[in-house]
């Protein structure tokens, strides 16, 4: 018997998107701010002989620039308005080396831009990262343990989604990582201590407090059914409804509830306090505003220029029509050495491309708000708005944005904190956070102080207002303005 066997072949083709090396390291230079990046450009001189000043060029620049703020109507120089057409060109040496050079230009007083800004030091980040070590952990794990670290808030509370999460770790750094892996390692850390810390919001920090305990005790339980089931009632202190639902004696109550006082709302603040100190930030961006004209420019770093070192380009040319086989070893370094400066040079240059294309769509969004230095007159924007309106990634613009200062004439502002939440009202008109929280201020400087508005009457008079908002939504605004609950209002 002859069995026949069909052999099928089958040809598919797969897109697949692989970053290089370089690719990620490009990514890397445009999170850095400008001390940062002076920092980087000294570094990456000492590790490659190829790559170095110009001072020559950079006397003349220096030069150049002093003429011109001798001039009393020119307050920047020409190139370094975003306005005009911008090209690099204009600042590569055409007799070196496939005519590459990089010059940094600094525009205008650096004693305008420089100013010391209050930080809180890395020592929190660093005892997690310190605990992140102690665990028998993979380099993966490791690596993916430090991303959430470094994710977390100001409180200690990890506010991002695991699927964002995930999502950017790939493309930053070429691997495939699912939402499993990160929650595997996200629930060791924590375990960490401060108690509380990495929670997706206060419930769950205040669970992980009360669960980490070794002993405890009845009111350590009551406790936990409480901010279990009752969040929301506990928010807004509904304690006999709270109280008779679990069947709790007054006294049992009161001392569940003290459990849960004794709890601390934002462990990262317990570390942080007494740990921070005060770095000289130089502003990225000047914004100057005349009347209804407001102009963006681009402040670089007091750097020399770059350029290829001209002797290892000769080196290079000699080595190489050597038939010396050392020599057509060395030449081999000296290229690579040769390209890795070129590219470096480009990269400095795709880094200014992608800050100014960023920088002057966000403030275009947001001008009424530099012309009035009125918050409430920011605008609803987001980050996905900006990489359309310029053909970007949102994960780049959120790279430049997210370290990087303006210069205005009311201080440094972190480009960030120019992105604005924003909402639907009931016309379909995107209207941001602050307008709401705005009115929601109004609504309370008005109200009866002896007798003071609930959430849900504000939601009501918001909803006259043609403003659609939940009462939860009412709170958290409400929260975050410092505002209490209506009880504490009230004027006996």
């Amino acid at each position: 018997m002859i069995s026949c066997m069909t052999v099928l072949q089958i040809q598919s083709q797969k897109q697949t998107q692989k970053l290089t090396y370089k690719q990620i390291q490009l990514f890397n230079i445009v999170t850095l701010h400008t001390v940062e990046l002076e920092q980087y450009i000294a570094n990456e001189i000492a590790i490659n002989p190829a790559l170095e000043y110009d001072a020559e060029q950079t006397t003349s620049d220096d030069d150049s620039t002093q003429n011109e703020e001798d001039e009393l109507n020119e307050d920047f120089v020409s190139e370094g308005k975003l306005g005009e057409d911008y090209d690099f060109t204009d600042y590569m040496d055409k007799d070196l080396l496939d005519d590459y050079k990089y010059e940094v230009n600094n525009n205008g007083s650096e004693e305008n831009k420089r100013e010391q800004i209050v930080i809180e030091n890395d020592c929190f980040t660093q005892s997690l990262i310190s605990q992140l070590n102690m665990l028998s952990f993979s380099n993966k794990e490791k690596q993916l343990g430090i991303y959430i670290i470094e994710s977390l808030d100001d409180d200690g509370y990890l506010r991002r989604d695991i699927s964002e999460l995930a999502d950017e770790l790939s493309f930053q750094h070429n691997i495939i990582i699912n939402d499993d892996e990160l929650i595997t390692v996200l629930d060791k850390i924590k375990q960490f201590d401060p108690a509380g810390i990495a929670a997706k919001d206060l419930q769950e920090c205040l669970l992980l407090q009360l669960k980490i305990k070794k002993l405890k005790t009845k009111d350590t339980f009551n406790a936990i059914k409480i901010l279990q089931n009752f969040m929301e009632e506990l928010s807004i202190k509904k304690f006999d409804l709270i109280r008779s639902s679990l069947k709790l004696s007054q006294e049992d109550f009161d001392d569940a509830l003290d459990e849960i006082k004794s709890l601390n709302p934002k462990p990262a603040n317990t570390a942080h306090k007494n740990s921070t100190s005060a770095i000289t930030i130089i502003p990225d961006f000047t914004v100057t505003v005349d009347g209804n004209n407001v102009e963006l420019f681009l402040n670089q770093a007091k750097q020399p220029a770059l350029k290829i070192s001209e002797e290892y380009t000769e080196l290079l040319s000699d080595y190489s029509k050597s038939k010396d086989k050392s020599l057509k070893k060395a030449s081999l370094f000296i290229k690579d050495k040769v390209e890795n400066a070129k590219w470096f040079i480009e990269a400095l240059q795709q880094r200014e491309s992608m800050m100014i294309s960023v920088a002057r769509a966000i403030v275009k969004h947001q001008k009424q708000f530099f012309i009035t230095g009125n918050r409430n007159d920011l605008k609803a924007l987001i980050l996905k708005n900006i990489a359309d309106e310029i053909g970007s990634e949102i994960s780049t613009v959120s790279r430049i944005a997210n370290n990087k200062y303006i210069a205005t004439s009311m201080g440094n502002i972190l480009i960030k904190d120019l992105f604005v939440q924003g909402m639907a009202n009931s016309n379909g008109e995107i209207v941001s956070t602050n307008e709401i929280k705005q009115l929601l201020v109004n609504c309370i400087e008005k109200e009866n102080k002896y007798k003071p508005l609930s959430d849900e009457e504000i939601v009501k008079l918001l909803e006259e207002k043609k403003y659609i908002i939940s009462r939860r939504t009412v709170a958290k605004y409400r929260d975050e303005l410092n505002i209490p609950n209506k009880n504490f209002r009230k004027t006996a």
